[in-house]
């Protein structure tokens, strides 16, 4: 799920390329998908290494498929429901910090690793600001990728990119329920996407402008940014010592820039995945034989 909304609004001083908020919005969510990336490719060969994974072949398509079937549940009892927001905030956040351990523990260590990411989210949890929450998430979507790339073969990882693109073209456009889900991020506060803000009034913790109105910031899902990094860290493990994780990562950034130049032009909540997703698949099934 993408989403660019609002106004240009205020821009304060800037000037150049800078003082158009569609370009700040495309380069920070830019930056942070290509962190997500670079960091599952640093944390995969080591928790491959260590015997961190679900298995191997495609025993790791069970857990990831709950994951998200919880996690969408739980989201949309809250909205539709009135579920405990207290609880499935905790829950929500628990996860987090998991993910997080994946991804700090092949460097910190188990102990240190468990105390950085329960810090993490805990900070991510009280200071509701882009910054801290963008940093979180990151983390998190990393330590997943990297856990399912070192446990999915790359063919089982393509064939979730796939699916995954398929259900958000029916969720954002078929039932309409990414838009609840987006809705109860915002409304739980928790770091399930990357908030970019592009208007000097975005209000820290809210999707909105300053007093109201639409949108100020450049947004894109969690899962937009974990799917494609699955992907290369796969390769990656798949092809260690090699440029093959590059085919994929090189895909999904043209994708992404695709998908930018799209949200731009259409306003509003779009499906990210089928073209994040598209363009790691396109890029690995082009590149990776060369390299």
């Amino acid at each position: 799920m993408s989403e660019r909304g609002g106004a240009p609004g205020r821009a304060g001083r800037r000037s150049g390329p800078l003082a158009d908020p569609r370009v700040r919005g495309a380069l920070g969510v830019g930056a942070l998908f290509l962190a997500v990336q670079l960091l599952a490719l640093a944390v995969t060969p080591r928790l491959a290494g260590s015997g961190v994974s679900y298995g191997d072949g495609g025993d790791a398509l069970v857990p990831l498929v709950l994951g998200l079937v919880v996690g969408t549940a739980l989201s949309l009892a809250v909205v539709r429901h009135g579920a405990s927001r207290r609880l499935v905030r905790g829950a929500m956040f628990v996860s987090l910090a998991t993910a997080q351990w994946f991804a700090l523990s092949p460097f910190l260590g188990s102990v240190v690793g468990a105390v950085a990411a329960v810090a993490g989210a805990l900070l991510a949890w009280r200071v509701p600001r882009p910054a801290v929450r963008n940093t979180a998430a990151a983390v998190g979507v990393a330590g997943g990728a990297g856990l399912f790339g070192a446990s999915l073969a790359p063919v089982y990882a393509a064939w979730a990119l796939v699916v995954a693109a398929g259900y958000d073209v029916y969720a954002v456009y078929g039932s309409g329920h990414m838009g609840e889900l987006a809705d109860a991020s915002a409304d739980l506060r928790i770091p399930s996407m990357f908030v970019v803000p592009t208007d000097d009034g975005y209000d820290d913790g809210e999707l909105r402008v300053a007093g109201g109105g639409r949108p100020a910031a450049t947004v894109l899902g969690a899962g937009d940014a974990l799917f494609p990094a699955m992907l290369t860290a796969s390769v990656a493990v798949a092809s260690p010592g090699t440029l093959a994780p590059l085919a994929p990562l090189l895909g999904s950034l043209v994708g992404l820039a695709a998908l930018q130049v799209f949200v731009h032009r259409r306003r509003g909540i779009h499906a990210g995945l089928p073209f994040v997703n598209g363009g790691a698949l396109i890029g690995w099934a082009i590149g990776a034989p060369l390299w």
